[in-house]
Order: C-alpha cells, then sequence, then structure tokens
C-alpha cells in the first residue's frame, strides 16, 4: 500500500482571487499616483481616477461572490497614500460612513476573504510615533523593495503596526500583501511578517504575498516550519497577470487571457489540469474603473466565474478557497509524517487543517474509519466531501477533519 497527502483539500484545484490596492471608501491609486508622479516625472491620469469607491459597489462585488462562493485575499491599506489611519478615521468621510463601511466588510466581504494589510500607506514609509513621511521621502514599494536587514526591529515593528490598526477596526488580518516590490530578501521579509502577524493575532500559520509566476508551475511553499512549536510562514503565490483593469484603474480588461470562451484558452485552464493552485490576481482599482458605470474589472471576472463553472459544472475538480486555506493545507503536508502497518495508516499532524486528504494507491478499499469513526463512501467524485473517502481507478480518496495531533486510520 502507497500513501500519499494529496496536494490539495478533497483532490481539488483551489481557485482563489487576489485584490490589492483595496482599503476603506478612498481609492488608494488617487493619491498614489499624484504623488508619485512628482517622483518619477510621470504624467499618469491621477485626475481622471475617482477618489472614493462607494460602499455599495463593495457591498454588490461582496454579495455576488457570496451567491457564487468565490473567496480569496481582500487588502484593506491601514492608512492609505497617508491620508490617515483607518482605525482613528480618513478627514474625508465621517464617522458613520466609516463605521458603516467595516461594518459591511466584516459581515460581508470577511466571510468569503483574507483581510491583509499591503503594509501601512503602500506609498511613503512613515514615521511609526508621528505617521508623517520620513525626511528621506522613501516609498514603501520601492525603496523596501531591499528591506534594510540591519534594522530588524524596525521592520517587524513597521509590519506589526500594519496589522494592529486593521485589528483595531475588527478586522484581524490572516496574512500580509507586499505593496509594489515591498520585502526582498524574501527569507527576512518571511520571517518579519511571520513573528508581526502573530503579534498581534497569535495566528500560528500566517501568510504572505508577494509573487506572481505567470507562466509555468505555481508553487505553495512554505517557510520556517517548526513541527515542535507548530508553527510556520506560508506563501501564496498568483499565476496571472492582471487583465480587469490593472493597477491604473484604466489598465487592459481581457477575461480570455483567463479563461476563453471555449473554456480551453487561457492561462487558468493550463494551471487547473496541471494541478497548480489557480490563484488570480486583481487590484481594486481596476474592478471599479473610472465610474460607478464603468466596473470593467468587476464585468470581466463574472465572465471568468461564469466560464470556470461551466467548465467544472459538479465542482468534481475545482473549488473556491481563501488563500489562507490554501496556505494553510500546504503547511498542514509540509509538516504531517505517515508511517503504515497491517493495513492501518498513522498521521502525526502538527498543524491540523479541514479536509485533510489522503490518496491510497495498491489496496481495495470497502471501509475506512478514522479514529474509530467511519467515514462515508462516495459514489461520485461530485459526491466526495469531508468525512468519506472515494475510489477512482486504482486510487482511494479519503478526506477528514483531524481532531488531534495522532490520528488513526483502520481500513477493511
Amino acid at each position: 500500500m502507497r500513501v500519499q497527502i494529496a496536494r490539495h483539500a478533497l483532490d481539488r484545484v483551489p481557485l482563489s482571487i487576489i485584490f490589492d490596492d483595496s482599503t476603506l471608501l478612498v481609492n488608494l491609486n488617487y493619491f498614489f499616483m499624484r504623488d508619485r508622479n512628482l517622483v518619477d516625472g510621470e504624467n499618469r491620469r491621477w485626475e481622471d481616477v475617482p477618489i472614493v469607491h462607494p460602499e455599495s459597489f463593495t457591498r454588490e462585488f461582496a454579495e455576488f461572490c457570496l451567491s457564487e462562493g468565490v473567496k480569496g485575499k481582500f487588502s484593506v491599506v491601514p492608512c492609505p497614500g497617508g491620508v490617515g489611519r483607518i482605525d482613528e478615521g480618513l478627514p474625508l468621510f465621517s464617522k458613520a460612513q466609516q463605521e458603516s463601511w467595516l461594518k459591511m466588510c466584516r459581515e460581508l466581504i470577511v466571510p468569503n476573504y483574507d483581510i491583509t494589510p499591503e503594509m501601512i500607506t503602500h506609498t511613503y514609509v512613515v514615521d511609526l510615533d508621528t505617521f508623517k513621511p520620513l525626511e528621506s521621502g522613501i516609498w514603501e514599494q520601492y525603496d523596501w523593495n531591499q528591506l534594510p536587514t540591519d534594522q530588524e526591529d524596525l521592520i517587524i515593528r513597521y509590519i506589526t503596526t500594519a496589522c494592529r490598526i486593521l485589528d483595531n477596526v475588527g478586522l484581524p488580518p490572516d496574512g500580509v500583501t507586499s505593496p509594489g516590490g515591498f520585502g526582498n530578501p524574501l527569507d527576512f521579509y518571511a520571517k518579519c511578517a511571520e513573528r508581526a502577524v502573530r503579534a498581534v493575532t497569535g495566528n500560528p500559520t500566517p501568510y504572505l504575498f508577494k509573487r506572481v509566476s505567470s507562466d509555468g508551475p505555481v508553487e505553495t511553499p512554505v517557510w520556517y516550519p517548526d513541527r515542535d512549536r507548530e508553527t510556520a510562514m506560508g506563501e501564496v503565490i498568483a499565476c496571472t497577470g492582471d487583465w480587469t483593469g490593472s493597477w491604473t484603474g484604466y489598465g487592459e480588461v481581457s477575461p480570455d487571457k483567463y479563461i476563453t470562451a471555449d473554456l480551453q484558452g487561457g492561462r487558468l485552464p493550463a494551471v487547473i489540469d496541471a494541478g497548480d493552485p489557480a490563484v488570480l490576481i486583481s487590484h481594486w482599482q481596476g474592478f471599479y474603473g473610472l465610474h460607478n458605470e464603468d466596473r470593467r474589472g468587476f464585468r470581466a471576472f463574472q465572465t471568468v466565474v461564469r466560464r470556470l463553472k461551466e467548465r467544472d459544472p459538479h465542482g468534481e475538480r475545482t473549488r473556491w478557497r481563501k488563500c489562507s486555506e490554501i496556505t494553510n493545507y500546504a503547511i498542514a503536508r509540509e509538516m504531517a509524517e505517515v508511517t503504515t502497518s497491517n493495513g492501518s495508516i498513522t498521521l502525526d499532524l502538527p498543524l491540523r487543517v479541514p479536509e485533510f486528504t489522503l490518496r491510497l494507491e495498491s489496496v481495495v478499499v470497502r471501509k475506512v474509519s478514522v479514529d474509530g469513526k467511519p467515514l462515508l463512501h462516495a459514489h461520485s467524485r461530485a459526491a466526495f466531501e469531508n468525512h468519506s473517502f472515494y475510489r477512482e481507478g486504482e486510487n482511494t480518496f479519503l478526506a477528514f477533519t483531524p481532531v488531534g495531533r495522532s490520528v488513526t486510520i483502520d481500513l477493511d
């Protein structure tokens, strides 16, 4: 008998979408382009983009995701463009307007999305005592592309502060997102971010998002796994470019680059067929576009969601996941130890995750029990869910949510 831990929960390729640059009401990019033009000598269309992304639009998006089961990661920049801290109030809006947005976010976005900071401002690096830009005028995504490794305490404090602001408004972060190129060297960044998130939330397995692999294989790296402490730092890597309006808000829109109308072309089918996590990337300003009737990115994404469902109508091969679900499963898989003896399997699982899935080869299975509790026999791949097993050719898949670190599986 050969036992393998399935690469993904329920042996279904995870689908997910990452939203960058999003925050409370304000369009961060208005301030980013306005201020960055002065640094670069560029003439980006900052005066053309909206200052506000209405709560009504965000609510409509969130309700669509809930109805379609779409999941992923949603940034909330803690001090967008240096305008103000969202836990102390942005000067552009009333307290009631901001509380309404935060309530909406907690009730409609959080159920299907991880929340992360995108560091503090997504523009200037700020003094952590005054929240004013440093006199040096350095930027998070440019000058801290290479982090000052000789100032580890500062970087940890900086990321911790970003996380703390979100926690203060009832949005405890599941991980962190890099503003632009922020966060090299990556091993140093992962170490600092892990400590920062855990200091605020106690989460033993946070994650970071920084990299995009728009061609070829897509991995889910695990940083600093510690089986004794039952801790690690995950990393989610996106597999596509942004073809939903991009970071400008008025960039390219192309559902076909994700998945074509015949359901065969585009980046996503290739990734899914390779068994890699299919994580899209988008920017919130592109979803909204230039005004409330634009919605170029949102409309394109609705087409992508519909096509993905057409390609897998019974949910046999894919499933929408939060990014934390993807990274936690990868960490659990990385740290697990499997032993077999006389028709039984013993697992040592430092991290327990829902829908932990095994694939058995070279064995005929009629019954399965996990710690003495029988699993249901699923007679189709579509019916294969948590606490069940399913035979497919010469393979048997079984999925369950472990209760303790030590698990015993008996086969008959």
